[in-house]
């Protein structure tokens, strides 16, 4: 419960307990919840009082832990509405919080960040958001940014006096910037990777091992897999985790002439597949002659080569597939190979683990970081051989992006859209 009236709408739900108003904030204490109407006891639990401004929503909030039952907690919801509350909006505690200075919109977006955390390493990046470390960068960007302006300002004023910023030390200064900026866009593109993750799928002809090498990959029987080609007539999906980014497995049907309707549907799929994915597993059957349709057809787009089946003994045209990984999805050999070759195209994708100078990063935030980069360069570019009054635009629009990722001067529109992605309430 959130608001001014949170402590005064909870107290009924206590009793005859001693009165909620004179409970110490952020203390803890044990509390029996009754029937506002009949006083019959339903519940004990643990409740605590956090008055404003020192509360996540920077207002009154009131919090009970009580059990767990889902019947238990609607009828305490029902109470406190017919006592004048009302449910929270898709993130309005966070967006309260940001309203009254609790947090910036940086910091708020890392609230949904963290929610949606799927790997120990997007947690990470997603606390170091929280915490307003990557505020903490952009106020300090801010900040240098405002003295190289009003410098220039006072060089624009009074040019005959000496004073103010030296157009080229100026210069200087925001190509430092922009390369700060550029810095922190490379980091929060990474970023974005160990957050969403990254989707590979294993394109090829019929029967050539994909089902196999996906169960292999995943650890479980997640592909029906048979002597029979095209068995796989759908996308078949598993996930696993790599240098702590979340990868989404698609099994694709081979990739031939179909001999039927459901064939060719299978097929469509596949290739829409391959469009969606980041990088491609081509899987080719190292006893028999490559397949050059495939080949072919995945040549324009990041992928790795498979060789598979590499426990049957392998034909002269094995040798035709340079580069290609060999792999049986029988025996094991070649998987570890596989894994760390695999590891290494998402830490191109997604910086490596470590992730000392990672951030994680909303869409928004991403496009923010172009226009302010973008910006950055044409204020650098205007200072070389522009008037100092087009610099001067450039820069100050530069200060109006930075603005926008700390949530200066954003319009509500931009905000229903940010909280309308969190769950109920946070």
């Amino acid at each position: 419960m959130s608001g001014a009236d949170a402590v005064a709408i909870v107290a009924p739900l206590l009793g005859a307990a001693p009165p909620l108003a004179a409970l110490p904030s952020h203390a803890l204490r044990r509390v029996a919840i009754v029937d506002p109407k009949s006083g019959e006891r339903v519940d004990t639990a643990l409740c605590t009082v956090m008055r404003s401004p020192r509360s996540y929503t920077g207002e009154d909030v009131v919090e009970l832990s009580c059990h767990g039952s889902p019947a238990l907690l609607r009828m305490i919801v029902q109470w406190l509405v017919a006592g004048g509350a009302r449910l929270a909006a898709p993130g309005e505690f966070t967006r309260r919080a940001f309203l009254n200075g609790r947090l910036d919109l940086a910091q708020a977006e890392a609230v949904a960040l963290m929610i949606g955390a799927r790997t120990d390493r997007a947690v990470a990046l997603a606390a170091r958001a929280l915490a307003g470390g990557f505020s903490d960068q952009v106020r300090g960007l801010q900040a240098r940014l405002i003295d190289v302006i009003a410098g220039l300002e006072v060089t624009l004023d009074f040019p005959e006096e000496g004073v103010g910023h030296d157009v080229e030390s100026a210069r200087a200064a925001v190509g430092g910037l922009r390369a700060e900026a550029e810095r922190w866009l490379e980091a929060a593109r990474h970023g974005r990777v160990v957050h969403g993750g990254l989707t590979v799928a294993l394109v090829g002809p019929p029967n050539a091992g994909k089902s196999s090498l996906l169960n292999a990959l995943v650890g479980q029987d997640r592909a029906i897999v048979s002597d029979i080609p095209g068995t796989t007539r759908d996308v078949v999906e598993g996930t696993i985790v790599l240098a702590g980014v979340p990868v989404r497995l698609l099994d694709t049907a081979g990739i031939e002439t179909p001999r039927d309707v459901i064939e060719a549907e299978g097929i469509r799929r596949s290739r829409r597949a391959i469009e969606e994915s980041e990088l491609l597993l081509v899987v080719l059957d190292g006893s028999v002659e490559p397949d050059r349709r495939v080949l072919g057809e995945t040549a324009a787009r990041p992928r790795v080569l498979i060789r598979a089946k590499s426990d049957l003994q392998a034909h002269r045209a094995a040798a035709g597939l340079p580069g290609a990984q060999p792999v049986s999805a029988v025996t094991g050999e070649g998987m570890a190979a596989l894994r760390e070759c695999l590891t290494r195209e998402i830490e191109l994708r997604a910086g490596a683990s470590g992730d000392e100078g990672g951030i994680v990063a909303s869409i928004r935030q991403i496009e923010l970081l172009e226009s302010l980069s973008a910006e950055l360069a044409a204020a650098e570019a205007a200072l070389a051989d522009a008037p100092l009054e087009a610099a001067l635009v450039d820069l100050n629009g530069a200060l109006a992006w930075a603005g926008r990722i700390l949530g200066v001067d954003v319009a509500d529109a931009v905000l229903d859209r940010i909280f309308s992605a969190f769950c109920l309430g946070k």
